[in-house]
């Protein structure tokens, strides 16, 4: 199990770049040699060895990244995240994942000691991008347009088949009587929920068909691919409590902006921009020629976004 960081969008702009170790900073380098610069700090030789022995096994172009958004970032939200914040966060991960929490640490190739500060570097940056998603996106257009596809909570039952046979059997036996109807919300109590069109838990071709359907409606077998691994189920859906979501959209205006988010912080385009905005902020500035493309990517995906 990997642990949900605002990084993996961060990773999947440098994507295919080439990493550049720490033989870029010679042997003659001298310890306190500027590596980057910017308003009131500065990043030394002595700074990035002190980094890389904290995450031996993070390449050097993450490493020096990460230090710079640390500062930088901590100067606009480092009175909101905490380190009473922090450790909450970081309990709170390690309560979650239970057992499975060394070895999420492994995957991502950290300690139990520098989980700490990694939680840190993410809740900075996750403070960054929140910030400016709520100053910039919540706008009358971006709220219309998040409510054009928006469907209130239902409650159904949503029963998954891992064959279309088996799907059809179970459903023709719910719809033959009211004892089958019966027996079916009894095997299936486990499957009963809640859920909305931001639900994450309910494929779309399934939403999509239990928003058509009146109370005590039965769907038809609908057959869903899971993009990350392939695997096809067939779903039987009972609609329990159906809702409708009129016409005033300033009843789900705080779930609307909840689609916002989400959609916003998944685009790397934003991210990016939003990174390279607090760069130019801080004037921020490498020094050391073997490092001096490793923040190109955000500024030149922000120019390319800004341009259109």
């Amino acid at each position: 199990m990997k642990f949900k960081k605002l990084g993996l969008v961060i990773t999947t702009v440098f994507a295919g770049a080439a990493l550049v170790t720490l033989s870029g900073c010679s042997s003659s380098d001298s310890a306190n040699k500027d590596i980057i610069t910017m308003k009131g700090d500065t990043i030394r030789v002595s700074d990035l060895y002190k980094e890389a022995k904290q995450f031996p096994s993070q390449p050097t172009t993450t490493l020096l990244q990460n230090l710079t958004f640390d500062k930088i970032f901590a100067k606009d939200f480092g009175k909101e995240v905490t380190d009473k914040a922090v450790n909450k966060k970081v309990k709170s991960t390690k309560d979650q994942l239970g057992s499975q929490f060394s070895s999420a640490l492994q995957q991502q190739g950290l300690t139990e000691a520098s989980f700490t500060p990694y939680m840190r570097t993410q809740m900075l940056e996750q403070a960054a991008i929140d910030h400016e998603i709520k100053e910039t996106q919540y706008t009358d257009a971006n709220l219309k347009k998040a409510w054009e596809s928006y469907h209130p909570d239902v409650t159904a039952y949503v029963v998954s088949e891992t064959s279309k046979d088996a799907a059809t059997k179970a459903l023709d036996a719910a719809k033959k009587d009211a004892a089958g109807k019966a027996s079916f919300e009894k095997t299936n109590a486990e499957s009963k929920v809640t859920f909305n069109s931001t639900s994450a838990t309910v494929p779309t071709e399934v939403q999509t068909a239990a928003f058509k359907l009146k109370n005590g409606e039965f769907s038809d077998v609908i057959e869903s691919t899971s993009s990350s691994t392939g695997t096809t189920s067939y779903y039987i859906v009972e609609m329990v409590k159906s809702s409708e979501k009129g016409s005033d959209m300033n009843k789900y205006k705080n779930e609307l902006k909840n689609v916002i988010k989400a959609e916003k912080e998944q685009d790397t385009t934003f991210v990016s921009g939003v990174i390279a905005k607090y760069l130019k902020k801080n004037n921020v500035t490498v020094k050391e020629s073997d490092f001096a493309s490793i923040f190109s990517q955000f500024t030149q995906t922000s120019s390319t976004s800004s341009s259109k």
